[in-house]
């Protein structure tokens, strides 16, 4: 917790409370003194009119307890005790003999009292008062006007004339050469305080500034000392470990970031030359494996003395990045550049291919059909034309993916889409009638603006996916809702969408499959091309959708694909007013 320097009120606080503390010890002091002096002399002395002065003195202090419990303006709490002080040494040198009183030095500790309470100038006032008042009872005295109480025996010295004059000039003159004194000590210490108190504030906000911008860096952030073992995190390096600093303090450094070259470094006494340089593969709290880049320099403190201008080892600093999304993102370069260059000659390639193997399907089916073959050669003949239109069927995917068809954006109910496509579904060679398919959708129609081929064929490859998956039993589960935005892992967005979800009970995906489930040409099956997930993953892109996966081994896997929608949704009462694409089962129909 960050302790703020104390602000000009609270330093007056504690020093009216502090001379407050010192007055009732004094007065208690004072009191004892009186008792033990009465208990020694052999005479009787007068202290019934003292005793007023101190009862008085005591309320007078309650007094002001009370006002700084009522929150008194401090400046005028401060000003009501030096003047009741002021009266009260009066009062003491009254009863204790006047001018023969040895008292009147307690003037003294009220100016002192003063100049720590009040301003420079209020010293002055206050020696002023002191001599007012000690002048006051003196000429009095000498007139006959009062009788002092005689406290102490009396002296046979006279007062009258020169001596008298020396008397009162001395205390006087006391009091404003104490006054002078303690306003400078009191003036220069303030001056002091206030400077530090500057310097205490621009140090915090230096400290402040350095706390924020270690904890707000983008780059994760750790030192350690000469051993390894971590003193210090910032959140950053909390985010891309996914350990706490409660997790992270004290432990050695390679054991969280779990790096062969960071181990090396401090087993080895950190012999290399820094800074060094890590780039290196580790494993967060979580598992997930991340690619780290580090650059490791020293931690070394100021020297003590100008001469070891070295200064001493503290140990080391860490600052490092994940380069994963990076290095996905260059993946993704790759492919995008390898995919540019399939689509260049994927046109050629279509003609080079398809039209041989048309006229090699028909010219087959001609002979088939005017041959007289036994059973072995019509088999044969079977498989030629099956093969051969599975050789087209896997073209026409290569061709669909690598140069993807551009439609024109119309409404579409992805309601009645999908229910078109379960009947389809149910119709195809992939179902088996063991498979339940549920559909759970709003009550009213979700409309969209978009283009149709491309989310028919996202929706199929994914449904398709999911029946291959579990070949006989099971459910497939197909969920559409609309959204007022998204978050997954390594995406966000506030904009408005809808979002699909194909679930099934499959074989499930393993960690390893997981990695490469989207990629081209991967596949699990012998019968399949691998073009399926990768083609859906190529239209959600270009819809600046979503789509995420997750998967268990034997239990299932499930798609989530978040497509936004740049205007509103349409209701099912908005449907008859726009233009609704043709459904699916129209076109089967026709």
């Amino acid at each position: 917790m960050t302790k703020h320097p104390a602000t000009p009120d609270d330093e007056l606080l504690l020093r009216i409370k502090t001379i407050m503390v010192i007055r009732i010890v004094f007065l208690t002091g004072f009191v004892s003194l009186l008792i033990a002096f009465e208990r020694q002399s052999n005479s009787k002395i007068p202290i019934d009119y003292l005793s007023g002065v101190i009862i008085a003195a005591y309320v007078l202090s309650i007094s002001y307890a009370l006002f700084f419990r009522g929150r008194m303006n401090l400046q005028l709490l401060a000003w009501i005790q030096t003047i009741g002080d002021l009266l009260v040494v009066g009062g003491l040198i009254f009863t204790t003999g006047g001018i023969e009183s040895p008292l009147s030095f307690l003037f003294l500790f009220v100016i002192i009292a003063a100049s720590v309470m009040l301003p420079r100038a209020a010293c002055y006032l206050t020696a002023s008062g002191a001599s007012i008042l000690y002048g006051l009872l003196v000429d009095l005295e000498y007139f006959n006007v009062i009788q002092p109480i005689i406290f102490f025996p009396k002296t046979q010295v006279s007062y009258q004339g020169a001596y008298g004059f020396y008397i009162i000039t001395l205390n006087v003159a006391s009091y404003f050469a104490v006054a002078y004194l303690s306003s400078i000590l009191n003036h220069r210490l303030r001056l002091i305080k206030d400077e530090l108190r500057n310097k205490s504030i621009d140090l915090q906000n230096l400290q402040e500034f350095h706390t924020n911008v270690v904890q707000n860096m983008g780059n994760g952030l750790l030192t350690t000392d000469r051993s390894g073992r971590i003193t210090s995190v910032n959140t950053a390096c909390e985010t891309i470990t996914g350990y706490s600093i409660d997790d992270c303090l004290g432990k050695l450094c390679f054991t969280i970031l779990a790096m062969p070259a960071l181990k090396t470094f401090f087993d080895q006494d950190a012999d290399d030359p820094l800074p060094l340089h890590i780039n290196d593969e580790c494993k967060r709290k979580d598992g997930e494996n991340i690619l780290v880049s580090m650059k490791i320099s020293q931690l070394i403190s100021p020297p003590k003395e100008k001469q070891n201008e070295s200064g001493t080892l503290d140990g080391y600093i860490c600052v490092f990045e994940d380069l994963t999304e990076m290095r996905q993102l260059e993946d993704k370069m790759k492919q995008s550049e390898q995919l540019a260059a399939v689509g260049k000659f994927s046109a050629g390639l279509a003609h080079e291919i398809r039209n041989p193997l048309a006229s090699l399907s028909g010219s087959i089916q001609v002979l088939k059909a005017d041959l007289q073959l036994d059973v072995s050669s019509k088999k044969l003949m079977e498989i030629v034309i099956k093969e051969t239109e599975r050789l087209n069927s896997i073209v026409t995917g290569f061709l669909s993916y690598s140069q993807p068809r551009k439609n024109k954006n119309m409404v579409i109910d992805l309601t009645q889409l999908l229910q078109d496509l379960i009947v389809l579904l149910k119709n195809s060679k992939e179902y088996d009638p063991s498979i339940q398919i549920n559909l759970s959708a709003p009550p009213d129609h979700i409309v969209i603006q978009s283009e149709e081929d491309q989310i028919k064929q996202m929706v199929w490859n994914l449904c398709i996916n999911g029946l291959q998956a579990m070949r006989t039993a099971g459910t497939l589960t197909i969920e559409l809702r609309a959204v007022q935005g998204y978050k997954h892992r390594n995406f966000a967005t506030d904009r408005k969408g809808v979002l699909l979800i194909v679930e099934d009970q499959g074989r499930g995906i393993s960690p390893e499959e997981m990695k490469k489930v989207f990629d081209p040409f991967f596949t699990t099956r012998d019968e399949g091309i691998g073009l399926g997930l990768a083609t859906v993953t190529q239209i959600v892109q270009r819809f600046a959708g979503h789509i995420g996966v997750t998967s268990e081994v034997d239990r299932g896997t499930r798609f989530a694909v978040f497509i936004p929608q740049e205007r509103l949704l349409l209701s099912n009462r908005n449907v008859k007013d726009a233009t609704v694409a043709p459904n699916l089962s129209a076109k089967s129909s026709k």
